[in-house]
């Protein structure tokens, strides 16, 4: 079993190259969206999912190193749902501000985005993982920093 040197590990030299990747990660999600005419459809589900699974490997292969920081897990996924989230919701945002659908404005561009698939990524992911952030967060807070 590999050892792992705890005088090395801090919160800046473990989480800053993961929050650098996410923000990457995440921008080119989106600029691929955008590019692509900023339909929420497979391909934008498959490019999430390579997100997912790029931080799945990133905190398997960190696990360790993440339980010698404290609060090193809720962090992670702190960043993980803020980065994610906020460039769908940004995305979203920014397109309604610039193409607010016929006479309707801005009111009907809101609501078109409402009744669209950006609902799901936007409005739902944003619910849905910030529950499971809350109750990560609780927990963390109740273990003093450490997750068991």
């Amino acid at each position: 079993m590999k050892t792992i040197d705890t005088s090395t590990i801090n919160a800046r030299s473990l989480l800053l190259p993961y929050l650098l990747g996410m923000i990457a990660s995440t921008a080119l999600v989106q600029v691929v969206i955008a590019v692509r005419g900023s339909h929420i459809d497979a391909v934008a589900g498959l490019l999430t999912a390579a997100v997912a699974v790029g931080m799945a490997v990133w905190l398997v292969s960190n696990r360790r190193a993440l339980g010698h920081v404290r609060f090193g897990w809720v962090i992670a996924h702190a960043i993980a749902f803020v980065t994610v989230t906020t460039s769908f919701n940004a995305h979203a945002f920014i397109k309604a501000l610039v193409s607010p659908s016929g006479s309707g404005g801005y009111d009907a561009a809101a609501f078109g985005e409402l009744a669209s698939q950006w609902i799901g990524a936007t409005l739902v992911m944003s619910t849905l993982w910030g529950f499971g952030l809350l109750i990560h967060l609780t927990g963390s807070v109740l273990g003093r920093g450490w997750d068991h």
